[in-house]
């Protein structure tokens, strides 16, 4: 029976219930109630049984971490190693961390996921414990990231509604907080470098390991992520033209040559002679390095454009030859390197030219600002909308208008005196 009553208790009834078989073999699991009055068991009872019909009851009564982890773990054959390690420091450090981690799948709500956001955006509800046992209090997140965790969670509690475990998606409906930047700040993000600076960064950092890697971003746009997947089989110098057909990602120590994300990223890019030129002077730069390193047998030949030119150990004391792909996080640490460099000669010109050390403001850009620089002077050259967004891989021509739209301000006021003349001679000017 599923409803007895309790012995010596009159008036109280447990109600049990079997939830489905999870897996075959396995036997099917009780799910109890204890209710007082024999009509509430009934309902109980029904209720119960509505539930199991939509899914398992085990399910909704995971807490929301729990079942993070575990559709984190569905999603490894859908999504690369680093895609996937995204979402799982969005769930380790913002869902874990704060209580909302702890309530049951089946309790999720609109109130529960805004008041989440909000809590996020002040600093609150996902202290941590520092050594000592003290707690140590979370700092106030942006919007931006807030939109980050907002997309997370929206896959998880989108994939609880397809598992029967929740009825709605409460992320549909508890939309993330608006983005707070003022214009100013967004288009700063998105404008990359002026013509000036941008030559006067490239001849600060000339001699440095990322100079040439610098050159060929600016004059390609390619990311940095396919600069570093670039192949001398990509390139033909004499056609003045490369193929994007790869994207180097890092996740930990495992490094992956994968596809680009989309059929727009995988492109072709044209250049001019002048970035030609770096080619050849980069081939030949590797030819020498080559040469040298593979008389000790230091070399591992991959056709990398910008291979790893140092030869070092790894944690098992085994040799790493040179010539091996140069991973992100190694160009990052030899960019910052790069930096400091440039932004020392920079400054030793400015006082050179007079100027005081203390009014030197110093460069602070990543490889990615060279990639907006290119699509901002391709824009204002006058190329058109669709061959930029072709060129730097965009999903549409509309993205690169919304992202690049302060490259074409002065054409605000274009073609608005044509139509002066005809007013004139028609009267219609005083």
């Amino acid at each position: 029976m599923s409803i007895r009553e309790v012995p010596g208790k009159p008036g109280v009834y447990d109600v049990r219930v079997y939830d489905r078989v999870q897996n075959p073999g396995e036997r099917p699991k009780p799910i109890d109630r204890r209710v007082k009055g024999e009509r509430a068991a009934q309902d109980v009872e029904r209720e119960l049984k509505n539930q199991r019909d939509r899914g398992s009851l085990i399910g909704r009564n995971a807490t929301l971490s729990q079942y993070a982890a575990v559709w984190l773990r569905s999603r490894r054959a859908e999504v690369s190693r680093q895609t996937l390690n995204g979402y799982t420091e969005y769930v380790q450090r913002y869902i874990d961390r704060h209580a909302i981690g702890g309530k049951r799948i089946g309790g999720m709500d609109v109130t529960t996921v805004s008041d989440f956001y909000a809590d996020l955006l002040d600093g609150e509800g996902r202290d941590t414990v520092d050594e000592d046992g003290s707690a140590v209090p979370a700092a106030p997140i942006s919007t931006a990231t807030v939109h980050g965790v907002h997309r997370v969670l929206s896959m998880v509690l989108k994939r609880a509604t397809v598992d029967g475990l929740l009825y709605v998606n409460p992320c549909a409906v508890a939309k993330p907080p608006k983005d707070d930047r003022d214009d100013d700040e967004e288009e700063d993000a998105e404008r990359g470098l002026d013509p000036v600076d941008a030559r006067r960064l490239l001849s600060a950092l000339q001699g440095t390991e990322v100079a040439t890697a610098a050159s060929v971003a600016l004059g390609t746009g390619l990311r940095r992520s396919e600069l570093l997947a670039l192949r001398w089989r990509d390139v033909d110098v004499k056609a003045g033209e490369l193929r994007v057909n790869g994207k180097l990602e890092q996740v930990g120590r495992i490094v992956e040559r994968k596809a680009p994300k989309t059929r727009r990223s995988r492109r072709t890019v044209p250049f001019s002679d002048a970035i030609g030129a770096v080619f050849k002077a980069q081939k030949a730069w590797i030819a020498e390095c080559k040469l040298a390193a593979a008389r000790k047998d230091l070399w591992l030949d991959e056709g990398w454009v910008f291979p790893c030119l140092n030869v070092s150990l790894d944690r098992s004391r085994d040799v790493l030859r040179a010539g091996r792909c140069w991973t992100p996080n190694a160009f990052a640490q030899a960019w910052r390197r790069a930096m400091d460099v440039a932004n020392g000669r920079l400054m030793g010109a400015h006082v050179a030219a007079g100027g005081d050390a203390e009014d030197f403001e110093p460069l602070g850009v990543g490889v990615h600002a060279l990639r907006h620089t290119y699509a901002t002077m391709q824009l204002r050259a006058g190329v058109r909308d669709e061959v930029v967004s072709r060129r730097l891989g965009h999903s549409s021509s509309l993205v690169t208008r919304r992202v690049y739209s302060h490259a074409t301000e002065d054409e605000r006021r274009d073609g608005v005196d044509v139509t002066d003349e005809a007013l004139a001679q028609g009267g219609g000017l005083p």
